[in-house]
């Protein structure tokens, strides 16, 4: 019996002993999850804009920005451009309408008189049945082609008579058959070729 009590007073002081080196041991063991004081970030509002983006990010938005602007500029500068052309072209071709416009002879409103048998007379009984227009450019072609002339020639065409008809151009209306020097015949066939919209074929207007 006093054998147990022994041992179990040692079993006690074992206990104890153990116990106290494990609390002393709990005193001096550093904190593992110490919470870390927080940075200082500083007040938001002093915070730079878009800080959250790399550097190299913001670039490439300005850069798109600026290549948006200039391609819109050029955009503009073009229509601008094609604006001012239309604008010219249109205001050179007034220009040259009006031009023309005053270069024309002015429109026949009225048949001159000749005295009977002149060349006047025959080209104006030849032409009237056409207009007061016909008859005026009748009377100007003949004098600036012959100078109202039956009988001039020229021989670069050769040419014939008050109208200067190539011969094979005359022989083709309907006064072919006659003289080609008679102003009459050729006035008629000059009234003919005006009236089947042939006044083009003369150099003179």
């Amino acid at each position: 019996m006093e054998q147990m009590l022994r041992i179990a007073m040692l079993a006690v002081a074992v206990v104890a002993a153990v116990g106290a080196t494990f609390a002393a041991q709990g005193q001096h063991r550093p904190t593992l999850f110490a919470a870390r004081p927080a940075a200082n970030l500083g007040p938001l509002s002093l915070m730079p804009p878009h800080s959250g983006l790399p550097i190299e990010s913001t670039g490439r938005v300005e850069e798109w920005q600026n290549r948006r602007l200039v391609a819109a500029e050029a955009e503009a500068a073009a229509r601008a451009a094609a604006a001012q052309a239309a604008a010219d072209a249109k205001a050179r071709a007034a220009a040259r309408a009006s031009v023309l416009a005053a270069s024309a002879p002015p429109a026949a409103t009225s048949i001159p008189s000749y005295p009977p048998g002149t060349v006047q007379d025959i080209i104006t009984k030849a032409f009237t049945p056409l207009g007061a227009t016909a008859v005026a450019w009748g009377l100007r072609v003949a004098k600036c082609e012959s100078g109202y002339n039956p009988r001039a020639y020229n021989g670069a065409g050769p040419y014939y008579g008050l109208f200067q008809f190539l011969m094979s151009t005359f022989k083709a209306t309907p006064f072919g058959g006659q003289d080609i020097y008679d102003p009459v015949a050729n006035a008629g066939a000059a009234a003919w070729k005006y009236s089947q919209g042939g006044a083009g074929s003369w150099g003179c207007r």
